[in-house]
């Protein structure tokens, strides 16, 4: 069944192909028959301005072919022409089916020239592999119908012109010129044959690579709709850790501790939801961050850290050069990234014994706001720095992290611009500095 889907795909992928190809198609062939017409009246003009010049020129030709006959073959294809440029061509109405019309008619055209001019013995029979070459762009069916018709045409030359060089040449010569045309078979034959069989390669490499494209925008998609799910979650843990921690110990608490407990916890109720709201919004999504954001002080960003509850002690400085400036950074996505390195340096503040805590300083740089997040927790080895921004990689015991924090917020500062860096020594804490524009252009 795979096997006959896939087979049905490249079908489909060459029919979609000569549709939408065949307009260009078409032109090409108009122009080329343009061109071939241009060609015939040149000859035509040169003749008439140097007999001597054109003769000798022409010794190295076919016999010149019959005035009248050719006229009336010019005139037919430069009708042509001019008639498919009006009702089809600018209209757009060109078709497979009208391309190989076209072509059938270049091979009548081209046919007759060559019976008007020597027939079998015109040197020039071997262009009337030229529409079977063109037909391979069109389709397999008029590849074919093509060389047939243009192996017929060749025959019929034996009968249109058959005292041309019969007697004059002897029979090893007839015997030559039919041998000709069994050879025109045969490498007709086989170059239809390849070239077909090289076309449906490409149009099987064609269909598998949209497939793959296909295949891989499903994987972005489901991708980035997961990242931002397990974002979301894992931003979560934080407030429904705090909530299980109070509520279960409401019972022990005297009446202004309870009050104060609830007070918390719809504190972080709210936060809950505020978070889940985030994932709707087009704010946090990687590929949709708005091309305009509102301003906002980055002073407000360091209040609201300081309000934050963790373990362990928080300090959170701002130079005089950007606390009271406006910037346009994404506000929730800046204040996600920094809540989560916090969170991040409290727990390694935690697992280390006589550890002082978390610093937050803020300062300009330029155009570019510069944050840094610096702990003197059990910090991390060269390894786990290393794998630091990978997906779902986590140093935090199995269950209490998703890895997800640092490959966010790298991805959410790149396409704003930014950057982010990490240094850690092992037991001795972890730095983290953030890099973004005050101003970023988003959306382009």
């Amino acid at each position: 069944m795979q096997q006959v889907g896939h087979t049905g795909a490249v079908r489909g992928t060459m029919l979609e192909m000569s549709s939408s190809s065949a307009n260009i198609t078409l032109r090409t062939f108009v122009f080329a028959r343009w061109v071939l017409l241009a060609l015939i009246c040149l000859g035509w003009g040169f003749q008439l301005l140097d007999p001597k010049a054109f003769q000798m020129i022409l010794s190295w030709f076919p016999p010149p072919p019959e005035p009248r006959g050719t006229a009336a073959v010019v005139i037919v294809l430069a009708l042509c022409n001019l008639a498919t440029m009006r009702w089809v061509l600018k209209p757009g109405r060109a078709t497979p089916n009208i391309a190989g019309i076209h072509l059938l008619i270049d091979a009548t055209a081209l046919t007759a020239l060559l019976a008007l001019s020597g027939g079998v013995m015109n040197s020039f029979t071997t262009m009337l592999f030229v529409p079977i070459t063109l037909a391979t762009q069109i389709s397999p069916r008029w590849t074919w119908g093509l060389a047939i018709y243009c192996l017929a045409g060749f025959a019929g030359l034996f009968f249109v012109a058959p005292q041309s060089g019969h007697h004059t040449h002897g029979h090893d010569f007839v015997g030559h010129v039919r041998g000709m045309w069994v050879a025109f078979g045969i490498s007709g034959t086989f170059m239809t044959y390849f070239v077909q069989r090289i076309a449906q390669s490409l149009a099987r490499q064609r269909a598998e690579l949209t497939r793959l494209r296909d295949q891989a925008n499903q994987d972005r998609h489901l991708a980035a709709m997961g990242t931002l799910a397990a974002g979301a979650a894992h931003e979560l843990g934080s407030p429904l850790g705090t909530i299980g921690m109070l509520t279960s110990d409401l019972k022990y608490m005297d009446e202004d501790e309870r009050n104060e407990a609830v007070a918390t916890i719809k504190q972080e109720v709210k936060r809950c939801k505020h978070i889940i709201h985030q994932m709707a919004s087009p704010e946090l999504r990687l590929p949709t961050l708005p091309a305009e954001a509102p301003s906002w002080e980055v002073g407000e960003l360091a209040t609201e850290l300081r309000s934050m509850s963790i373990d362990c002690a928080l300090q959170v400085t701002c130079t005089d050069d950007v606390c009271g400036i406006e910037t346009t950074l994404p506000r929730e996505v800046l204040g996600q990234i920094l809540r989560e390195l916090v969170l991040n340096a409290a727990e390694a503040c935690r697992r280390r014994p006589g550890s002082s805590g978390v610093e937050v300083s803020c300062s300009r740089r330029g155009e570019q706001l510069r944050i840094k997040v610096v702990d003197d927790g059990v910090g991390m080895d060269p390894e786990a720095v290393q794998a630091a921004f990978d997906p779902f990689y986590s140093t935090k015991p199995e269950g209490e992290g998703m890895g997800l924090g640092l490959y966010l917020a790298r991805a959410h500062l790149r396409q704003l611009g930014g950057k982010i860096s990490l240094q850690s020594t092992p037991a001795r804490g972890t730095s983290i500095e953030i890099i973004a524009p005050l101003w970023p252009t988003m959306g382009k």
